[in-house]
């Protein structure tokens, strides 16, 4: 179904469907912290081919505006919803259907918002933001969020979603879908302790068995910090001393169980007498396998110089069967970065 209004999921998104990129980085989900906008329109207008979005802060007003790109031919408006999850690497609707933020319209808060109605090939821009106020994540949790769409020319409630007999349905859905958007967010915290430790939902809700790889992206970490993976019930636990400021980690390649329910940890430990400098990040990312030939495996991430990792190579083992070698598409991540004083 072709959606007059579009919001995108990745930079490289101009409506096409399937939609290009990582569908988990909209850029028309934008969060500006503690700061409103004067002129909203004009300035998410100005900056459509890029990505303002800042981190969200626990504990404190995050505003958030949505803007979209109304790819019909004659004018039009629509109503916009904004989601949030705990932090999961597979963002089925079951975790944030639940949980819609508000806005605050004429004095009155709400769940929903406003596209003004724009002409054809115009950008719409929210002129009141979502408002949201995290809390500190439960057990070294963050959150991710989830913007939808609805116009009177293609009306959409949460009703619309349907089920989905396998992942690859679900992510076909995702890039599917011009009125869905996601953004796997970057939650801002100041850690005193040396160890840090985040946790982010795996829960594979689908009947099948399915090959995963997870990855590690430290940037801008101190050289030998202990950065360890754990998935203990599935045999996961890689522990990494950094050599570099940035580099990347992989666990080994696994099957998640059909209706899997569990959690992956990160844990990172500074080398003694360090701290934690501004701007460090660290970016948790699961790739699911599936084998040559799927339509999803257009969607093959390109690890670059990584292809012959062994961790890549064995996950892409498991993935293809005996007979073949398959693929690895990313489906999910979750970060967190650093600064003071927050």
């Amino acid at each position: 179904m072709g959606w007059n209004i579009l919001i995108r999921d990745s930079l490289q998104d101009t409506g096409q469907t399937p939609s290009p990129g990582y569908p988990y980085t909209s850029p028309d989900i934008i969060c500006t912290q503690q700061q409103q906008v004067q002129n909203p329109t004009q300035t998410f207008t100005a900056n459509y081919s890029s990505d303002p979005n800042q981190a969200v802060i626990s504990n404190q007003n995050n505003f958030i505006y949505m803007r979209g790109k109304n790819m019909g031919t004659t004018a039009s408006g629509g109503t916009v919803y904004l989601y949030w999850c705990p932090s999961s690497m597979l963002m089925t609707p079951n975790q944030w259907t639940q949980n819609a933020l508000q806005a605050n319209i004429g004095g009155q808060w709400q769940s929903y918002n406003t596209f003004p109605q724009v002409n054809a090939n115009q950008v719409t821009v929210t002129q009141a933001p979502f408002t949201w106020s995290p809390a500190p994540p439960p057990a070294g949790q963050h959150y991710c969020t989830i913007g939808a769409v609805s116009t009177p020319q293609n009306p959409w409630t949460t009703a619309n979603i349907p089920t989905f007999p396998t992942w690859d349905s679900f992510v076909l859905w995702v890039r599917n879908n011009q009125n869905i958007c996601w953004r796997n967010i970057t939650l801002i915290t100041n850690p005193t302790p040396p160890q840090w430790d985040r946790v982010d939902l795996l829960n594979n809700t689908f009947s099948q068995d399915i090959p995963m790889l997870i990855q590690a992206q430290c940037t801008n970490v101190p050289v030998g910090t202990v950065v360890q993976l754990k998935v203990t019930n599935l045999g996961i636990n890689t522990q990494v001393t950094t050599t570099t400021q940035n580099q990347t980690i992989y666990s080994n390649g696994v099957t998640l169980p059909a209706t899997y329910q569990g959690y992956v940890e990160t844990i990172a430990t500074l080398p003694s007498g360090q701290t934690w400098p501004t701007g460090a990040l660290i970016q948790t990312t699961t790739f699911f396998g599936t084998q040559v030939g799927t339509e999803v495996a257009f969607f093959a991430h390109d690890f670059g110089r990584d292809e012959k990792h062994p961790s890549v190579m064995e996950a892409k083992k498991l993935a293809g069967g005996r007979a073949s070698t398959g693929v690895l598409v990313k489906v999910g991540n979750c970060s967190t970065g650093y600064q003071p004083n927050v």
